[in-house]
């Protein structure tokens, strides 16, 4: 091959190289805003969401009732069920002040940046109660092994409650608020706070219904600044 071949060859693979350069550059302008946008979008911190629980406890004897719960929740960003899950254990009661509830429970989240998450959890939740003039105290310990895919971590949450009996429109309900904290051995912090305000009722001696506002702060689940209105039906079978 000449010299001046070498140098036509070495112009057409330079032409072909900036050829392909041009049309990378021009199909990535021309892609839709909208498509560069969500690529580039952080995952939204805030959420507004909708919670459901059912509690279920049958009695075994005076001291050992069996409990059954399942919640569902909704995410206004998702636009559809975020998460579910259904829990069963016991309730050892000892001298009317202190509970004690080893459970297992199984759920699964969905979010719009990956597949569904599932979790299997052993917990032990002490809780101690008292009163105080008109009011409930309750304060509930929980430690948790939680085994999130093939992720391991324990979890510690402590949620203190009062509650009081109030009338309100001929009609005898209670008024309450709680707040729970949450420490993790993976981030090896305190990372989320939640506080709810609410108010409850006895439909019948067997089953009880509370609704309330809730607010959660975290500083490490994505969506986990959170807004929630919610419903809790408690009955005994």
């Amino acid at each position: 091959m000449t010299v001046e071949n070498r140098v036509k060859s070495q112009l057409i693979k330079s032409r072909r190289r900036l050829l392909a350069e041009v049309i990378l550059v021009a199909a990535f302008v021309c892609l839709p805003e909208s498509i560069l946008c969500r690529a580039q979008e952080p995952r939204p911190r805030h959420d507004f969401q909708g919670w459901a629980d059912l509690y279920a406890s049958h009695p075994l004897n005076q001291g050992i009732d069996f409990q059954i719960s399942g919640g569902l929740r909704y995410g206004d960003d998702q636009g559809h069920l975020i998460y579910h899950r259904i829990s069963s254990g016991f309730a050892f009661h000892w001298h009317r002040f202190i509970t004690i509830e080893p459970y297992y429970l199984h759920s699964v989240s969905d979010t719009i940046f990956g597949p569904q998450t599932s979790e299997n959890r052993l917990a032990l939740a002490i809780t101690t109660a008292t009163s105080w003039k008109h009011w409930e105290i309750s304060d509930r310990n929980s430690g948790e092994r939680r085994f999130v895919e093939s992720a391991r971590d324990w979890r510690y949450r402590n949620r203190v409650e009062l509650r009081r009996p109030v009338t309100a429109l001929h009609k005898q309900i209670s008024v309450f608020v709680w707040d729970e904290v949450f420490y993790s051995s993976t981030p090896n912090k305190w990372y989320r706070n939640r506080i709810a305000l609410g108010a409850g009722r006895k439909l019948s001696n067997r089953i009880s219904v509370d609704v309330y506002y809730l607010r959660q702060n975290d500083g490490i689940t994505r969506p986990g600044d959170l807004n929630t209105l919610g419903i809790s039906i408690k009955t005994r079978f």
